[in-house]
């Protein structure tokens, strides 16, 4: 019996799986994002921290934090910008099906069936699950429109997909 779901892309829930999706990105990604936060400013500033000067140390960590609020910033006027751009998914109803083989999406303008073999992984954080198709290209499904069973499913999925993956 198919499993149905909808997510319907208002600039709320966009922005919303936009930031979540971000966080899994950084998650998956732990070692660049380890680079990126603490090697390239440990590499900028290490003289100065490693002599104990205390603007260097609230510069190293204010800018960490700096860099965090400036990205999710960033993202959320990328998301409004694209909401706005591309009126054709604003308020756009997304239905999927999903069978034990595959998934079904669907939207007023087009219809796709997705083999799960055709995965790359499954991310799931509080509020969303992750189907990606490549690493930079994936498929936004919201849990709260999901039955207790389809979210089941989908961690089953995900623990199948992403072990296969490794």
């Amino acid at each position: 019996m198919p499993l149905e779901t909808d997510f319907i892309c208002t600039l709320k829930d966009l922005k919303k799986a936009n930031r979540a999706r971000m966080l899994a990105t950084i998650k998956s990604n732990w070692l660049v994002s380890l680079l990126i936060l603490i090697g390239i400013p440990a590499i900028v500033n290490g003289q100065y921290v490693i002599a104990g000067e205390k603007g260097a140390i609230f510069s190293w960590i204010s800018g960490q934090i700096l860099l965090f609020l400036v990205l999710f910033i960033t993202l959320d006027i990328v998301s409004k910008m694209q909401f706005d751009k591309n009126k054709t998914t604003g308020n756009l109803n997304i239905h999927f099906t999903f069978y034990e083989d595959e998934f079904q999406m669907q939207t007023p303008l087009v219809k796709n069936m997705i083999s799960f073999d055709a995965l790359h992984s499954i991310d799931e954080s509080k509020d969303f699950f992750f189907l990606k198709l490549a690493p930079s290209k994936m498929v936004t499904v919201q849990k709260q429109n999901c039955s207790p069973e389809l979210i089941s499913f989908l961690q089953q999925k995900a623990v199948v997909i992403n072990s296969r993956s490794k």
